[in-house]
């Protein structure tokens, strides 16, 4: 598979056994420096994702600012080439986090929802422009009272045809693979949000733990969060009233096998629910031995340490991935 073993064992050696923020500094620039018990006119903070093009950004944050008066928190690379004084001077409201280095999309989320002061958070890319029938406050009442780890919206690319955004597990000659469904009816489910795009229930996305911030490889990071998710009893479904549409092509999704997938096959695919508790059985070391690509001492201690983290969160489990998927129901459209 391509995978330096020495690397998959740095990073399964620090598994995250609670909600986790990356230890890559940060710094935070404008907006209030109000404590975290800062009471805000909304219940929703707005999480902005950067890439691509930066010639629309201080158009993108006045149309945010728009929208309501809403906390927007913005999460910047390193070697950003516009000014960020000359944004805090224009946007007093916007605060940045500015990363020192290149840190994955999951790893800004898990940051950026710490850093936020809102019992909701909107996360969406620079390039998704916000075209929902109906106001955010109205969204926000019907994601309060739906009581979900996550509300996704309908998708569009820039010719406005929907895409197929709802992301449904299933088994093919016992290999897991996705369906891509059209979001055409309310609550439909998604194992994860597509593109990371949706609205948060902030203490419910703690308590499942975040995305797990020593997975790089995007896919695997999301199936990791979406599969965990309902395995911990949590639900993620769409809203169609809820839409974006984007400005630019959305980049390729990269499904390689590499150290993220050994991470997520061990802490997902591997997992057997008995009795009330989630469990990692000794006999799931061969199958994953086989798939490793490593040496039988370095996937030994690989899955040592994999085991150890499902014993300390077990009780977590009300199921796992194998029920997920069988009981997963597609719409018939």
């Amino acid at each position: 598979m391509g995978i330096t073993p020495n690397c998959v064992n740095n990073v399964m050696n620090t598994i995250p056994t609670t909600f986790n923020t990356p230890d890559v500094p940060y710094m935070v620039v404008g907006g209030s420096k109000s404590d975290k018990k800062k009471q805000l006119p909304s219940d929703l903070s707005i999480l902005v994702l950067n890439r691509g093009s930066r010639l629309y950004k201080d158009e993108f944050f006045t149309e945010l600012e728009k929208m309501g008066d809403y906390e927007i928190l913005s999460v910047e690379s390193p070697g950003t080439p516009y000014d960020v004084e000359t944004l805090t001077a224009r946007h007093p409201k916007v605060r940045f986090l500015v990363f020192q280095e290149a840190v994955s999309a999951g790893k800004q989320i898990n940051t950026g929802i710490e850093e936020s002061h809102g019992r909701y958070i909107l996360v969406l890319w620079n390039d998704a422009v916000f075209q929902s029938s109906g106001s955010l406050e109205k969204l926000i009442s019907r994601t309060a009272k739906q009581n979900v780890l996550c509300v996704v919206p309908v998708l569009q690319d820039q010719k406005y045809e929907m895409l197929p955004s709802l992301q449904a597990p299933a088994f093919h000659r016992n290999k897991l693979k996705m369906v891509s469904l059209a979001p055409k009816a309310d609550e439909m489910t998604s194992l994860y949000p597509f593109d990371y795009t949706g609205i948060y229930n902030k203490e419910k996305f703690i308590l499942v733990g975040g995305y797990d911030i020593t997975m790089n490889q995007q896919y695997w990071q999301k199936l990791d969060f979406g599969f965990r998710s309902y395995m911990w009893g949590e639900k993620i479904i769409c809203d169609t009233s809820f839409r974006f549409v984007y400005r630019n092509e959305i980049p390729p999704e990269d499904t390689t096998f590499e150290s993220s997938y050994k991470l997520f096959f061990l802490k997902n695919l591997c997992i057997r629910f008995q009795g009330d508790t989630g469990v990692l059985p000794a006999s799931r070391f061969f199958s994953y031995l086989f798939k490793s690509g490593g040496t039988f001492l370095q996937s030994l201690e690989e899955f040592k340490i994999v085991r150890a983290w499902v014993k300390i969160n077990k009780y977590r489990f009300q199921q796992d991935a194998r029920s997920v998927t069988e009981l997963w129901e597609i719409p018939e459209m």
